[in-house]
């Protein structure tokens, strides 16, 4: 009954999915090296089996709370609306529906400082940490303009497990339904479909466990285009003369956002695994 559920969440949500180019904004959450290396070898020492690939997706029962911090600008206006906030949360709620997950903001909270407004991750994040945090709560931070630890401007950002409870967002890029997902996958210890940072993965899927983004029913990604049906433009090969087809749909792929549908069972499972091993302190 649960994967059946998972299946026709996913084509629920492919069914209405409207495409809009290439439109999904650039992510700045950082890959540690070790911490990849790390996950690679917790692969190796299990099966696939045993790290949800033929598993339906389990069950976490639990709904999460979220601190959400909108940092006004120099006039004290908000630059975004708590519907606004709220319509996001909705679709963030639909996409972890399938491992019994959601969450509810249980404060508003607005920060006068404009300076927060364009916010630097070097910068900025360690006075915010001190400033504005609320324990054992997922703290969502809303701002006009993002830049990364590289100073690259940026949709969002987030902390893997064992990191800090933080969540960064542009304003601008909340409304497009995908980008808390993307990285509230993040959050819970998903790495991009395209990921590189312990290899390439290999179209044939031999090296699926220890490289690219370390989960087997998500295929190679070539970090490509995709047109205004949701394929791939071009399509690529690799340099074996193999073709890649990846799942435009994927949620931490950097496909256009209205292709996007959901995650797989396997994410499902790796976020679930995350949460209870890494952050499970969460209310």
């Amino acid at each position: 009954m649960k994967a059946a559920t998972l299946i026709y969440v996913i084509l629920f949500s492919c069914f209405f999915a409207v495409s809009d180019g290439n439109s999904q904004g650039i992510c700045g959450t950082v890959v540690d090296t070790a911490r990849i290396q790390a996950d690679a070898a917790a692969n190796l020492s299990s099966s696939q089996t045993q790290r949800g690939l033929f598993f339906p997706v389990n069950c976490l029962n639990k709904t999460l709370s979220i601190t959400a911090y909108i940092f006004r600008d120099s006039t004290a206006a908000d630059g975004i609306t708590q519907a606004s906030i709220l319509s996001a949360l909705q679709i963030l709620n639909n996409d972890f529906a399938p491992m019994c997950l959601s969450f509810s903001i249980c404060e508003f909270v607005y920060v006068n400082n404009y300076n927060y407004n364009d916010f630097y991750a070097l910068k900025h994040e360690n006075e915010v940490y001190n400033l504005y945090y609320t324990p054992n709560t997922i703290n969502v931070y809303f701002s006009n303009t993002l830049y990364d630890n590289t100073n690259s401007s940026v949709c969002g950002y987030a902390h893997f497990p064992g990191g800090r409870d933080m969540i960064f967002l542009n304003k601008s890029c909340v409304g497009d339904g995908k980008t808390f997902s993307h990285e509230m996958g993040h959050f819970f210890g998903l790495y991009h479909t395209f990921e590189t940072a312990n290899g390439v993965e290999l179209i044939n899927g031999t090296n699926c466990l220890v490289a690219g983004d370390l989960i087997c029913d998500t295929p190679a990604d070539p970090n490509g285009l995709n047109g205004s049906d949701c394929q791939m433009l071009p399509y690529l090969p690799d340099p074996s003369g193999n073709w890649y087809v990846p799942q435009i749909g994927n949620i931490m792929s950097y496909y256009s956002a209205g292709c996007k549908c959901g995650f797989t069972t396997q994410q499902f499972n790796w976020m679930i695994q995350q949460f209870l091993t890494n952050r499970n302190y969460l209310w």
